[in-house]
């Protein structure tokens, strides 16, 4: 890259985040507040279960868990080794942050209005993805270091009740689940970006099921630290999105209460011919430039 190519990118990001802060300082909450004690009750009552869930775990299949393993065949335990690597949060941060990065270094000034609001709209999403598993994660982490619970590969010396404080070691950071906690982020996050959309929603509900319930079959974690880990994974997530749908940033909150993915642009931009052809050279456009000619015709 040239030393003008990289004075352009950094001018590029500098006026990209600028702009993201200004969406951020917006505030648009329609109708009263009464949505926001139907989230509460909804996340309280969440906590309730989740809570009740871990106790009932923790005197009950936590115990019995740890010998589910044995019970398996050589190709069932194959397949939940294969199902519980999907549950890593590397092969979904690494991507969508590295798309997040490559748009900041977009000039937008370059593919016309209506592209440029599509692909705004397109990185506030894949930006809520990002956070909502990496902040989610964050929280996780924070807890399994403070609880320090054994995990079950210690149950036969420590068995479900052993805690060591303020432990960073792999064997004593059970509790919550790590993947689990990903699995529910990625799910609730999907859910809510493509609100309506009950097949893919149900397909990826099943997934991060699967990826959850892997965890007690490798013998990872407990029932109750996976219970854990959905709970911290999907609230987060959840109240995530309504904190970004406060300043209309990647969700629109409409007046009962609920969340509305922020797509207008994008739709706009598909429904016409040849739409998805647009995006692609507004997005080129936007990182290598283009004849002037190509530039007025996505203008019109």
């Amino acid at each position: 890259m040239t030393e003008v190519q990289t004075g352009v990118g950094r001018t590029a990001i500098a006026r990209n985040l600028a702009a993201f802060r200004r969406r951020l300082r917006r505030v648009r909450v329609p109708g009263a507040g009464a949505p926001a004690h139907s989230r509460g009750r909804l996340v309280l009552g969440g906590a309730v279960l989740a809570g009740a869930l871990i106790v009932l775990f923790l005197f009950t299949l936590d115990n019995h868990s740890v010998g589910w393993w044995e019970g398996l065949s050589k190709s069932q335990r194959r397949a939940i080794d294969v199902v519980t690597r999907f549950g890593k949060s590397d092969w979904l941060l690494i991507p969508t942050g590295v798309f997040c990065i490559a748009l900041l270094f977009a000039d937008w000034s370059r593919s016309g209005r209506r592209v440029a609001a599509a692909w705004i709209e397109v990185g506030n999403l894949t930006a809520f993805f990002f956070f909502s598993i990496a902040f989610a994660g964050m929280i996780t982490n924070l807890v399994k270091w403070t609880v320090g619970r054994s995990r079950p590969v210690l149950f036969a010396e420590d068995g479900v009740f052993s805690t060591s404080f303020l432990s960073f070691d792999y064997a004593h950071v059970s509790f919550p689940s790590g993947h689990s906690t990903t699995a529910a982020a990625a799910f609730m996050a999907i859910a809510l970006i493509f609100r309506g959309r009950w097949v893919l929603t149900t397909i990826i509900g099943i997934v991060a099921m699967a990826i959850a319930l892997s965890r007690i079959g490798v013998r990872a974690h407990f029932p109750s630290d996976v219970v854990a880990g959905v709970f911290v994974g999907s609230t987060f997530t959840y109240l995530y999105a309504h904190a970004l749908g406060r300043h209309g940033v990647a969700f629109q909150r409409q007046p009962d209460g609920s969340l509305r993915p922020k797509t207008i642009a994008v739709r706009r931009v598909v429904a016409r011919p040849g739409g998805a052809g647009t995006m692609l050279r507004g997005l080129r456009a936007a990182w290598f430039g283009k004849p002037a000619a190509a530039v007025a015709v996505e203008k019109r």
